[in-house]
């Protein structure tokens, strides 16, 4: 009966710090967000309610990052308030040992991990698809939000362009450069002074439009076309026109352009995979290949990664609250953005190197959960064990 009530006790004790503090972090992030797109978003005539679907579908996306940060911050702060205020003592004293105080929140941090799973495997995915979605009617009336100055941005199949500089609320660009494949698989090359993207919504399509300047292109020649040669043509005006995939055609579109595996759930990974494999498994060799694959791989063990960390992360904060025995909000926030900190930084330089394939995409992916969890294990037993 005692121990029914002390469980009933941590769980409300739990609750409500964690909604309050999983609310503040993901207010957090979306003023992040919000602060980091303005520029983009803002002033350039885009539906109020295109923006407000882009915040909706970002907030999705963030749950699996925010989860773990919460459940680490309120076991330190729980834990801490338990322990400095002499609880965690009395507790003690009648027999009860840490982890059996630790076991109701353990239990809910268990239900949360699945549920980040199965949130991650089948909402995400669909949000993610969404922005896709959204990015498309958005580039039918402003092409040029893809474009960053000074960057070479594929801004449609086989087609790169950098701009030193777009004006603002227009379409119009700068020292334009260009390189793109023709026929054969070509390259060629336009420098231009100023250009415009023209949208075209009844068709679908964006007329790119370019002023005062030069075009290289490679011609093959001779009947077997073994022969090659360069043509150049300084031009006034050049004008082409791109055909957009239609919205209707977002899920068929190539992978490394559009980053489609990330709108992917568990089985459809495994599957993409396998197909991946089996039909590329002569050319599986080359470095675009095994990039793909990599990032496939990766995008399937983040499935499981994210739901590992929130009780490895429970598992850190729990017994260190209760050995630094300090409550409140400052000191337990510092902590816990330390230690978060240390697990994003190694998360997102083992997940570069998997893109690079420089490494294992499983083992890149659970790198910091590896070194995480037997420190978690450790601070556990040292704090059940009063060993501190």
């Amino acid at each position: 009966m005692i121990i029914k009530k002390l469980d009933l006790y941590m769980i409300r004790l739990f609750i409500a710090p964690f909604l309050m503090i999983y609310s503040t972090i993901f207010i957090i992030f979306m003023i992040q967000f919000f602060w980091s797109q303005i520029d983009e978003l803002t002033g350039k005539n885009i539906s109020i309610f295109i923006i407000l679907k882009f915040i909706l579908y970002f907030g999705i996306s963030i749950l699996p990052l925010v989860t773990p940060i919460a459940l680490l911050l309120t076991s330190i702060i729980i834990f801490g308030d338990f322990s400095e205020n002499q609880e965690l003592i009395a507790i003690k004293s009648s027999g009860i040992s840490l982890f059996r105080v630790m076991i109701p929140i353990l239990g809910i941090t268990f239900v949360l991990s699945i549920g980040l799973y199965l949130f991650s495997d089948f909402v995400i995915p669909k949000a993610k698809m969404e922005v896709k979605k959204l990015g498309y009617k958005i580039s039918l009336t402003h092409p040029s939000l893809k474009l960053k100055e000074g960057f070479f941005v594929n801004l449609f199949p086989n087609f790169f362009i950098k701009i030193d500089r777009k004006s603002m609320n227009s379409n119009y660009l700068h020292n334009i450069f260009i390189f793109f494949y023709g026929k054969n698989s070509l390259v060629n090359t336009i420098l231009s002074q100023r250009g415009v993207l023209i949208p075209n919504q009844e068709d679908e399509s964006i007329q790119l439009k370019l002023m005062n300047g030069v075009l290289y292109s490679e011609n093959l020649n001779g009947p077997k076309k073994e022969q090659s040669s360069y043509q150049i043509v300084e031009f006034d005006t050049l004008i082409q026109n791109f055909k957009i995939p239609s919205e209707s055609k977002i899920k068929n579109l190539d992978d490394d352009d559009y980053d489609f595996y990330q709108t992917l759930n568990t089985k459809n990974l495994i599957q993409k995979i396998n197909f991946f494999k089996k039909k590329n498994y002569k050319k599986i060799n080359t470095y675009e290949n095994k990039i793909y694959l990599a990032k496939l791989q990766l995008e399937l063990q983040k499935k499981f990664t994210f739901p590992v960390t929130c009780i490895i992360m429970f598992l850190t904060g729990a017994p260190l609250g209760a050995i630094i025995r300090k409550g409140g909000i400052g000191y337990p926030t510092m902590i816990a953005l330390i230690i978060f900190i240390i697990y994003y930084t190694l998360l997102t330089i083992t997940q570069n190197k998997v893109e690079k394939t420089e490494i294992c995409p499983w083992i890149g992916a659970w790198i910091p959960n590896f070194i995480f969890f037997p420190v978690s294990i450790w601070m556990t037993y040292k704090a059940v064990m009063d060993d501190f």
